[in-house]
């Protein structure tokens, strides 16, 4: 199904440095280590490695396998290889539209609605339809996480330049809320962002994004590694270190399980579009196996890191780890102001400079995702793709940055969404509601079909000789195997006796990844299943 005219990665070195590089971003760098605070440290982040063990490396191993098989976008790859299974997709679009009527009726006008659309769109486009949603949703996620590579274009040069001075956490608090507040300002290095990560495109994926990725991410971990060296080297700083890498059960609670469960599927970038777009771009000579848990060592290497660049410094200074999202920008900037030798600018301003590195790799993913699918589904030039999206991702992005403090600039807007859905669903601002709609909702359900789809509609086995391609891999033909599905395939009937990786990742999409999946979104949108 190889394609000669569509393009491919450079080297397994440039592929694993630009998937990681769409997995390395404000997830591991600001939001881990404030989840890990909030968690209590060390037992959160052994979980969290359990789950991205047990649950991202199969559906990243899945993404990359459809995308490569297909040599297609989301949508395309999942309608060819679906090859006309699509019957029980009509009848999942019948129990949509059944509860889409039943919840109308019970409940929200507006969601039922939107339910029902989505069950129309699926009994027409079957499991393609799943594809189109993970592009949608990884350009909306864009169009908010722009506004926040702004504000560190913002820092970054307000560190740097000698302004971030503060004594005080509260002082510090008063200069982020000014600024978020000052609207011009930040739809201006929101379009500054969004250039940036345009042009990381315009020279395709070997000149483009792999070219890019290979000198930003060593960059990033060389700053990386600066800022955890001053940090850990601080008096008090062993407090911190401790706090990380020790394990404490009693403070972890069954929404901090969750909670690692669902981070570990968010910071591999899963369910956006990526991994298959991506993919698509892999020859069929590299090994899936070894490149998905090249990724992995290098996203967890980048979370850790984060974690032992942040913490020590954070204790040494005599602040708490429990600060939440603030944590980047009001009591970061209060603790590298306070490092002994007058040089907290310099340590701000590398640590700013190293999430503008961050933001921008996984930027560029996301917008590739929308790139390509508009390249092959309308034979598009790629950079009047590029274009249309920069203009359409900075018009939405725009009520980010205007709506960020609150509903109070878009307040008919909001009218309208509570008329239609119900003040209980909408958070407080637009940023707000597209991180949880996206977040909570659409990746976890994508995720959840992707590995049914592969486990189930493309069939285990018909996976496991794409992933073949380029590995060796054995299985005996024990019961074990049966359940995987995997003794069908013709190869393995032959195959050297012995237990496999190709065997625990068939019964771990198969069986327990769904199950996780599925668990993680109906406790994610309040449904209580015990725990």
């Amino acid at each position: 199904m190889e394609t000669a005219s569509r393009e491919n990665w450079g080297s397994r070195i440039g592929f694993v440095l630009a998937v990681a590089g769409s997995a390395i971003g404000l997830g591991n760098i600001w939001k881990f280590p404030y989840i890990t605070g909030l968690n209590g440290g060390g037992a959160f982040v052994l979980l969290y490695l359990i789950c991205i063990l047990f649950c991202g490396v199969p559906l990243m191993i899945c993404e990359l396998a459809i995308g490569r098989k297909a040599k297609a976008n989301p949508e395309k790859a999942l309608e060819l290889l679906s090859e006309g299974r699509n019957k029980m997709c009509k009848y999942i679009a019948v129990l949509v539209a059944i509860g889409a009527v039943f919840q109308a009726y019970i409940s929200s006008p507006g969601l039922g609605m939107v339910l029902l659309l989505l069950a129309i769109w699926l009994y027409r486009k079957g499991i393609a339809m799943v594809g189109t949603l993970s592009v949608i949703t990884a350009l909306l996620i864009l169009s908010y996480y722009s506004v926040i590579g702004g504000w560190l274009i913002e820092y970054t040069l307000m560190a740097f330049s000698g302004n971030m001075d503060f004594k005080t956490v509260d002082q510090a608090g008063q200069v982020f809320g000014n600024f978020i507040s000052n609207t011009p300002r930040v739809v201006l290095w929101n379009y500054i962002f969004m250039a940036l990560s345009a042009l990381m495109l315009l020279g395709g994926i070997k000149g483009g994004i792999e070219r890019w990725s290979k000198i930003l991410m060593p960059a990033l971990f060389i700053l990386l590694l600066v800022i955890v060296v001053r940090s850990v080297t601080l008096p008090g700083a062993e407090k911190g270190v401790e706090f990380l890498l020790k394990p404490d059960f009693s403070k972890l609670s069954a929404s901090g399980a969750l909670e690692a469960l669902g981070h570990s599927f968010y910071t591999l970038s899963l369910g956006m579009a990526i991994g298959i777009t991506y993919g698509s771009y892999l020859s069929s000579k590299e090994n899936l196996f070894s490149s998905t848990f090249g990724v992995v060592v290098v996203d967890t290497m980048a979370a850790v890191l984060a974690g032992l660049a942040i913490f020590p410094a954070v204790f040494a200074m005599g602040f708490g780890p429990e600060a939440g999202p603030s944590l980047i920008f009001k009591v970061l900037p209060v603790t590298f102001n306070s490092i002994p030798g007058g040089l907290g600018w310099l340590w701000g301003g590398f640590f700013f400079a190293m999430l503008i590195i961050a933001a921008l790799t996984s930027a560029a993913s996301l917008l590739e995702c929308g790139v390509t699918y508009m390249v092959d589904r309308w034979n598009m030039n790629r950079k009047l793709a590029i274009l249309i999206l920069y203009i359409a991702l900075t018009t939405l992005g725009y009520l980010s940055c205007v709506s960020i403090a609150d509903w109070s600039k878009l307040e008919l807007l909001y009218t309208g969404l509570v008329s239609c859905f119900g003040a209980h669903l909408i958070p407080g601002n637009w940023f707000d509601l597209l991180d949880k709609l996206t977040s909570n909702w659409i990746i976890p359900l994508i995720g959840f079909a992707e590995v049914v789809f592969v486990g189930w509609f493309w069939r285990i086995h018909n996976a496991a000789q794409e992933i073949r391609i380029g590995a060796e891999a054995t299985c005996d033909k024990n019961i074990f195997v049966r359940l995987t599905g995997l003794h069908k395939d013709p190869v393995y009937q032959n195959s050297v006796s012995g237990f496999s990786s190709m065997t625990l990742w068939a019964f771990m999409t198969r069986y327990c990844a769904p199950i996780v999946i599925f668990a993680l979104f109906l406790k994610a949108v309040g449904i209580n299943i015990g725990f």
